[in-house]
């Protein structure tokens, strides 16, 4: 049955990316396939080859054996994948209605200084966090505690700044080609890609990488599959690999005289901390009319701020924490209960868990579709200011983040006031006012 599944997927996500083949390299739809594949096809394959690896304590709550829990899982993923497509393609029909800003037109000397002041602010904002925490060695041998490092410290909001420095000094590269400008991305992206990877995360570093890549491909110039492409793709892919695997490992161990030919592969160790497929098939039979949420406790992280109350009554922003809590003490718990009767670790809901746990089957079809509409418009914009930098880093943050389970959001509202603050600054102060003499 899990091969099944597998081979299913495969032909549900390859045969979409076919169909929308002429499709831009960066659009919705080939992402959306692209993203699915990535993160669902290799945690299946793997379990079909070794079942026994699969959670027993997911099966026993959820009272499931495990090809029933797959068969479940891939009709409700299968509607899901269904509906993010048609929201997607709802929105090509109908056109936004809002109105289409007008592209910016960069100066140069501009734009290369707002490069600097912004990249100096995101590099300020983390120097002074470690001052905070008791420097950089503190930092990397306290990785498993990185979350509590982390606590409270809103200054760690303006690292994305750094994301969009790269960026525009890549509109700068664009505007004159020169050396310098190329040398000076080259270590404002080396910089950048080091302080993510001090975190022991490699969420970040990877999702600025990808900002790079498509900001490559609408600043510079369309990426072609050539040759030499193709030799870059192959030797920053081994890059790549060797990254997702040791951040995670040093994260744990905390080691940092161990070299990398010293870590030891742990296939299931990378499957699972990349796919977030077994918390959906979790939820998908775990919940059901009986005990869904119906968006119970969800609106409770909104008092937070505004109340005094000992933070360990108070009900969790994360709703994955309650996922995680079923599972380790196979008893039920919903929101809003407090942290403090919860586990400590979280399995992200995501927008499947999300829309499942709460409203089951019209949930899915509902946030999915949603989740549609919101990527095509974000790439509406994308493709029309294409020139702009901002638009760009909120499009990559976005297609890869942006779902309605409660933590996303509140993430997506925390940085809202920033992206907004760098969209204006961007389009005023680095605005070539000459050509609208």
């Amino acid at each position: 049955m899990i091969f099944i599944c597998f081979f299913w997927f495969l032909l549900l996500y390859g045969g979409v990316y076919y169909i929308f083949k002429k499709e831009d390299l960066f659009s919705p739809i080939k992402f959306v396939c692209l993203k699915f594949a990535v993160f669902n096809l290799p945690f299946i394959l793997y379990t079909a080859f070794n079942p026994i690896t699969f959670p027993h304590s997911i099966l026993k709550v959820c009272g499931s054996n495990l090809n029933d829990a797959f068969l479940k899982y891939s009709i409700i993923q299968t509607l899901a994948f269904v509906s993010l497509i048609a929201g997607i393609l709802l929105l090509k029909k109908i056109k936004p209605v809002f109105p289409t800003p007008k592209p910016v037109h960069f100066d140069y000397k501009k734009l290369r200084i707002l490069s600097f002041v912004l990249f100096g602010i995101g590099l300020s904002a983390y120097f002074i966090f470690l001052s905070r925490i008791g420097g950089l060695m503190y930092l990397l041998t306290h990785l498993d505690q990185r979350v509590a490092l982390q606590s409270g410290q809103y200054v760690l909001t303006l690292l994305p700044l750094l994301s969009l420095s790269c960026l525009l000094m890549m509109q700068c590269v664009k505007l004159e080609n020169k050396i310098q400008d190329k040398i000076l991305l080259i270590l404002f992206s080396l910089l950048t890609i080091a302080v993510f990877s001090s975190f022991g995360a490699r969420k970040n570093a990877l999702y600025f990488c990808l900002a790079l890549l498509i900001g490559y491909h609408y600043i510079i110039g369309g990426l072609r599959f050539t040759r030499k492409t193709i030799s870059i793709v192959a030797v920053l892919f081994v890059v790549f690999f060797a990254y997702i695997i040791v951040i995670p490992q040093i994260r744990e161990h905390n080691d940092l005289n161990k070299k990398i030919s010293d870590y030891k592969v742990n296939t299931k160790f990378y499957i699972y901390n990349t796919s977030y497929a077994f918390i959906d098939i979790f939820a998908a039979n775990y919940f059901n009319k009986d005990n869904a949420w119906f968006m119970k406790g969800y609106f409770a992280p909104a008092i937070v701020p505004f109340t005094n109350t000992d933070k360990k009554n108070l009900p969790q922003v994360d709703q994955g924490v309650y996922f995680n809590s079923i599972v380790k003490y196979q008893k039920n718990f919903e929101p809003p209960l407090p942290r403090n009767q919860l586990s400590n670790a979280s399995w992200p809901t995501e927008n499947f868990g999300f829309a499942y746990a709460n409203f089951l089957l019209p949930g899915i079809v509902v946030f999915f579709v949603l989740q549609g509409i919101v990527f095509a418009l974000a790439y509406y914009y994308l493709i029309r200011q294409k020139y702009n930098p901002v638009i760009i880093l909120i499009y990559t943050l976005v297609i890869i983040d942006f779902n309605f389970s409660s933590l996303r959001i509140v993430s997506f509202i925390k940085l809202l006031p920033l992206l907004l603050f760098a969209y204006i600054i961007v389009k005023k102060v680095t605005q070539n006012t000459r050509l609208f003499k």
